[in-house]
């Protein structure tokens, strides 16, 4: 149940529609996006969320995906279905596009099918099935540029031939007759045959045009000029006429013959229409995802809310443009906290809060991703109802109250614990005392309902229940009342205040009449608001202080870190300076050593005394021990339990075989878990590194700025290239830039369509092929999908 019958209007998911179908390539996936309904179907939302997780990837990270010639054909189908219809030559051209689509889509799916990687997308594929011959059998028909082939049948075959010898005649004729013109100085020398109304005509001056005989076609503007038919080939071109309208006959005849054999298996080929809107329609919601870096979140069965880092679409768009950053939201509702009353000053976010809660849930359960962190918890809600806005109606005779007590109607008639509600400035629009009352009530209602909920007031008596009544959590939208704006931050577990006087004296009412008005809410009720702020803004300061202390304990961690490093890095140099100094001394000692025994022979040869040699060896001997005691102390390596000390949750950290920044989401013992773009990763903490804040931005950003141009040419890449109608040497241009675009997003096969014709233009490329270094191999394409005029290249 989805209540009010206006909630897509009212939570703005017409504009997220919009954005999909502005996202879509053809009216088939915009005719998906219509139809995007609600359901609380877990195995669905599942399934559909995967799906365009699963094209998220292929668009960021794989080859380029099929993204042209998705033609809508389902009208001409329904056409064509009567005995008797023919298909239209351009919508044939487009069917045989369209297949053509769908083979690609189905060989790029079943090729990575081993790998078990794009399972969803993959099943798709096989509730599919077309016989192959009709690519034969339409090539037969048409050629590659739109046209009906000479050999459709024998009779056109016919036709032509004389058609093409009538016109040969024709030409030849009325150029003799021009020539003659010029010659007796009828015409100019410059003019040319023309034509008008599909005669050939010959331009004659208005003065000469009796000169010449024939049927005027038409006159220049300005009167000075006549085409004329010469009476000559008059006959020649009724003949030709004639030629020509048997020929679009014989064609229709063709047509017609095509249709009835395909008849019988429409039904079939309508599903192949629908397999290219479902893709359409995926495609687009996967680059919405990327747009809004949107993902898929984890899913519970059970109603519950559990988001991380979560953001409204439509304002994180608009704050984009104006140069901002949106304030993302974290909230919990379920089993322990299922009603939460947020309270605030106006303008400071209370139903972008309600708003963001109502579209994200929508979104999720129409299996949309969702712009919030992948680890939020997003469970499944079988009602849903929404009040926000002014419901007043002259038609109704409704005035705003009177519709919110409908609603209120409708919620205690309606709501259980499977149920989302949400209001805003619950009670607003009456006398605040049973306004208030009202609200209260309701609130305890719908605990007793085990409803889930969210409100946003101003009314005091509904910012106390937190505290009497189980189920119930306060939170409030943080004011600085230091600078006076909001913040937009939601702090659960406290109330706040509406900062009424401080607002009002920030626009710019005079003090005096605020002083006055003052005096009518009370002393009591005004140092009561004080105390609150008081207290609020102690608890803020307190927290910035705590906050800073963080951020000191790690820049004090870092240093000790670096000191650490600094002073392992010393120790190394100096063992690697004392191991040199022992190896140089041993050396040094070893030569000493040889050149003293040499001068102690010296010595015995000329009877020296024997005290002397036995005092110098004493000497060596001790210089030798001195040199061996030298301690060498290597210096200690960090080991994984120092750097796990170092890191912990959501500090940022560098993976060295990747050169990959992310956040650590989570540490167990030496494993640690880290998400990057959506995606989360397991890993070991000795691969890792930390890094600040600022020099993972750093990184980011020059990442993203690369992905950013690799996602941009993978979105307008085509597995095949059309270079038909061009000369030699463009094509070979055109053939290196696209080998090059292919191999930097790492695609492994491409083809290359340069028809059949005299083979000049396939042997030319073929030969550059064969001496291109990054050309694995290359060969024809299977005869059902073009043959020889399709290249398929393989790259290393």
């Amino acid at each position: 149940m989805i209540y009010p019958s206006n909630f897509e209007q009212k939570i703005s998911f017409d504009s997220i529609r919009q954005l999909l179908k502005d996202n879509c390539i053809s009216s088939l996936g915009k005719s998906r996006v219509d139809n995007i309904r609600f359901s609380d179907n877990f195995h669905l939302i599942d399934i559909l969320q995967s799906q365009t997780e699963e094209f998220r990837q292929i668009l960021l990270f794989d080859s380029p995906f099929p993204a042209q010639d998705y033609y809508d054909l389902r009208e001409e189908w329904k056409r064509i279905e009567k005995e008797g219809s023919f298909i239209e030559l351009e919508k044939l051209c487009e069917f045989r596009a369209c297949l053509r689509t769908i083979s690609l889509a189905m060989k790029y799916f079943l090729s990575r099918s081993e790998n078990n990687k794009y399972p969803q997308l993959t099943a798709l594929t096989q509730k599919l099935a077309f016989n192959n011959d009709i690519f034969f059998e339409i090539d037969q028909l048409v050629d590659e540029k739109g046209n009906i082939k000479d050999s459709a049948s024998d009779l056109l075959f016919s036709i032509r031939r004389q058609i093409k010898t009538l016109e040969a005649d024709i030409s030849k004729n009325i150029r003799n007759i021009l020539n003659q013109a010029k010659q007796s100085k009828v015409i100019d020398d410059n003019a040319d045959i023309t034509v008008r109304n599909g005669r050939l005509v010959i331009p004659i001056p208005a003065v000469n045009k009796r000169k010449i005989k024939g049927f005027t076609h038409d006159q220049s503007a300005s009167g000075q000029t006549y085409f004329i038919e010469p009476q000559e080939i008059f006959e020649s071109n009724n003949l030709l006429h004639n030629l020509q309208i048997e020929e679009q006959r014989e064609i229709i005849q063709i047509l017609t013959r095509f249709t009835d054999r395909l008849r019988p298996d429409l039904a079939g080929y309508l599903e192949c229409f629908n397999y290219l809107s479902l893709l359409d329609f995926i495609r687009a919601k996967a680059k919405f995802a990327i747009e809004f870096d949107c993902c898929k979140p984890i899913l519970v069965k059970s109603p519950t809310v559990n988001w991380r880092m979560a953001r409204h679409p439509l304002l994180q768009m608009n704050l984009k443009r104006q140069g901002k950053e949106i304030v993302p939201l974290t909230i919990a509702m379920g089993e322990k906290h299922r009603i939460l009353i947020i309270s605030g000053p106006n303008a400071g976010g209370k139903s972008v809060c309600l708003k963001t809660l109502a579209l994200l849930q929508y979104m999720f359960q129409c299996g949309l991703p969702v712009s919030a962190s992948p680890i939020s918890e997003f469970g499944i809600f079988k009602k849903l109802f929404i009040n926000i806005g002014d419901e007043q109606s002259i038609d109704n005779d409704l005035s705003t109250y009177s519709s919110q007590l409908q609603n209120i109607k409708v919620l205690l008639a309606n709501a259980d614990k499977n149920s989302l509600f949400m209001f805003d400035e619950l009670g607003g629009g009456t006398d605040p005392q049973y306004g208030g009352a009202i609200a209260e009530t309701l609130i305890e209602k719908m605990a007793e309902k085990q409803a889930i909920g969210l409100i946003t007031t101003h009314f005091g008596n509904l910012k106390t229940m937190a505290e009497t009544n189980e189920g119930i959590e306060n939170g409030a939208m943080i004011y600085d009342d230091k600078e006076m704006h909001p913040t937009f931050q939601l702090k659960i577990g406290q109330f706040g205040t509406s900062f009424t006087f401080e607002i009002a004296k920030q626009i710019g009412i005079d003090k005096q009449f605020l002083n006055r008005a003052k005096t009518k809410v009370g002393q009591s009720q005004i140092r009561y608001d004080h105390l609150i702020r008081k207290v609020e803004q102690q608890q803020a300061d307190l927290e910035k202080q705590a906050k800073e202390m963080a951020h000191t304990d790690e820049e004090l961690k870092g240093l000790i870190a670096k000191y650490n490093q600094l002073n392992n890095e010393l120790k190394q140099k100096q063992y690697e300076i004392l191991h040199k100094a022992k190896t140089e001394a041993k050396s040094l000692l070893d030569t000493s050593n040889k050149l003293i025994e040499k001068t102690v022979r010296e010595i015995k040869e000329s009877q020296a005394d024997k005290n002397v040699v036995k005092q110098q060896r004493e000497e060596i001997k001790k210089l030798a021990q001195e040199i061996d005691h030298i301690q060498l102390e290597e210096p200690a390596k960090p080991d994984k339990q120092q750097k796990k000390e170092t890191i912990k949750l959501h500090d940022f950290v560098i993976m060295e075989d990747t050169q990959t920044v992310g956040e650590v989401i989570g540490i167990d013992n030496e494993d640690i878990f880290i998400t990057f773009d959506s995606v989360q990763v397991k890993t070991t903490i000795d691969k890792v590194t930390k890094v600040s804040r600022n020099q993972a931005k750093k990184i980011l950003k020059k990442s993203i700025n690369i992905n950013n141009i690799i996602s941009e040419k993978s979105m307008h890449f085509n597995l095949q290239l059309d270079i038909r109608g061009y000369r030699a040497d463009e094509a070979i241009i055109e053939v290196e830039h696209y080998i090059d675009d292919a191999l930097l997003l790492s695609t492994k096969e491409i083809s290359i369509l340069h028809g059949k014709g005299n083979g000049i233009l396939r042997q030319v490329i073929r030969e550059y092929l064969a001496t291109h270094p990054c050309v694995k191999k290359f060969r024809d394409e299977h005869v059902e999908h073009g043959g020889t005029g399709i290249t398929v290249v393989e790259l290393i």
